[in-house]
C-alpha cells in the first residue's frame, strides 16, 4: 500500500511535469527522487499504482520488458497530486534526448526504437496493462557515459490521456482502455525517433482539437506514404498504422495473441535497414 509523504523539498517543475525532490524520513535520512505531477486525484490512479508495482519489474528483469522506477510515496500539494519515483539521478527524458543528444548513427537509431517497441508490445503481451498517456516523454534514461540507449524506464503512470499528438483519433473518455490506444501513441513515437526530431503541439488557441487532428492525420499520411526518408523502414509504419485502418468494432474483437502477432511482426520489422 503506497503511503502519503509529508516533509519534502521539491525544485520548480520542468516542462515535461517532472521535478526533483528529496524525502526527508524521520532520524534525518533523506531519499533523493522524482516527483511526476498529475491533476487526476489519487483515488483515480491508486489501484492502477498497485498493479503497476506488482507486475513491473524496477531492476533485473527481462531487458525486453518495460520497467520503471520504485515507486517511493504519494505526495499532496493542495489540489494537486505527485507520484515520487526513488532516482538519486537526474533523468533525461525521450523528448530531451531527441534535442540534445546529436543524432546518431541510423542502426543505433533502429536499436533505439526496437528498444522501445519491444518493451510497450511487453506491456500487453506480459504485464496486461494499457498505457493509455504513452507519449515520448513518458521513456526515461540514467545519464550514463557512454549513454545507455537499451534501458529506458517507462513513467507517467497517472498522468490522464491528455489531447495531445499521441492520443488515438478516436479516442472516448470513458475510463475504458483498450489496445489501439497505445499502438497510436507508439507510431508517433516511433516516427519523432526515425526523423530524431519530437512532433510541435499546436498552440493554445486550438480549442476544438481541429489542428491537433489535422496535425495526427497529417503525419499519418506523411510517414506512410513512400516518400518519406527515415532511419526506420517505410515498412514499420505501413505495418503499425496499416492494423489501425480497421474500424474500431473489428480492432475491438481482437484477441490478445492477435495483438501479440501484430507487436511481434512489428520488432522484427524494426529490425530492417530503410
Amino acid at each position: 500500500m503506497l503511503e502519503y509523504i509529508e516533509n519534502l523539498k521539491q525544485r520548480p517543475e520542468g516542462p515535461n511535469g517532472r521535478s526533483r525532490a528529496k524525502r526527508i524520513e524521520k532520524g534525518g535520512k533523506c531519499i533523493t527522487g522524482l516527483l511526476e505531477w498529475t491533476p487526476n486525484s489519487p483515488e483515480k490512479f491508486l489501484n492502477w499504482l498497485e498493479a503497476i508495482e506488482e507486475r513491473l519489474p524496477t531492476r533485473d528483469g527481462r531487458p525486453e520488458e518495460a520497467h520503471t522506477l520504485t515507486i517511493n510515496g504519494i505526495f499532496r500539494q493542495g489540489p494537486r497530486t505527485a507520484i515520487f519515483y526513488e532516482c538519486t539521478e537526474s533523468p533525461i527524458d525521450l523528448r530531451e534526448v531527441l534535442v540534445r543528444v546529436p543524432r546518431p548513427p541510423n542502426d543505433v537509431i533502429r536499436e533505439l526504437a526496437r528498444t522501445i517497441a519491444t518493451q510497450v508490445r511487453s506491456l500487453h503481451v506480459h504485464f496486461k496493462i494499457h498505457h493509455d498517456a504513452l507519449r515520448t516523454a513518458s521513456f526515461v534514461f540514467l545519464c550514463t557515459r557512454p549513454f545507455n540507449y537499451t534501458r529506458p524506464y517507462l513513467l507517467d503512470l497517472a498522468r490522464p490521456a491528455f489531447p495531445d499528438i499521441y492520443r488515438h483519433p478516436e479516442y472516448r473518455a470513458d475510463g475504458q482502455s483498450t489496445w489501439f490506444y497505445q499502438v497510436w501513441a507508439l507510431m508517433m513515437i516511433l516516427s519523432e525517433i526515425a526523423e530524431w526530431l519530437p512532433i510541435d503541439s499546436p498552440s493554445g488557441t486550438d480549442k476544438e482539437g481541429l489542428e491537433l487532428l489535422k496535425r495526427k492525420l497529417k503525419r499519418k499520411r506523411l510517414v506512410t506514404s513512400g516518400e518519406w526518408k527515415s532511419a526506420l523502414s517505410p515498412k514499420v509504419f505501413a505495418h503499425g498504422f496499416g492494423v489501425l485502418e480497421a474500424d474500431r468494432e473489428t480492432l475491438e474483437t481482437y484477441s490478445r495473441w492477435r495483438v501479440k502477432k501484430f507487436y511481434d511482426e512489428l520488432c522484427e520489422l524494426l529490425l530492417c535497414p530503410p
